[in-house]
């Protein structure tokens, strides 16, 4: 039985860059990382110290060699900020590319794309 959800996983060119940009840009927390023969296999990160959610950023190619099966793309994920107004000017402050916020099916949102041009969107919440 499953009782938490823990980690999304997503494949990246370069872990340590796309983390930076997550801690340095977003600012999520680095939790662990691991390095194989000098480059960074995976880092994970966390939005606060008491989320249950995690993101692990993991080398695509490192990955892709060791289970082919797997699939590679970018999962979608609608992440949650009080301030998406504040949040949305800050990004694009840092030079990240970010799109409109946005009003649709009760939500208002605004999506942002990573160094590797990996999308992903953000909810207002109260």
């Amino acid at each position: 039985m499953i009782t938490k959800f823990g980690n999304v996983m997503i494949y990246v060119e370069n872990p340590r860059d796309v983390a930076d940009f997550w801690v340095d840009t977003v600012g999520f927390t680095e939790v662990d990382a691991q390095q194989v023969d000098g480059a960074t296999l995976f880092v994970e990160l966390t939005p606060t110290a008491a989320s249950d959610a995690h993101i692990t950023l993991f080398d695509r190619n490192v990955v892709a060699q060791s289970s082919p099966e797997l699939d590679l793309a970018t999962p979608s994920i609608l992440f949650k900020s009080p301030d998406i107004t504040a949040m949305r000017d800050s990004l694009a402050a840092a030079g990240t590319t970010v799109g409109d916020i946005v009003e649709a099916g009760g939500m208002t949102t605004f999506n942002f794309a990573d160094p590797e041009g990996n999308w992903f969107a953000v909810k207002q919440v109260a």
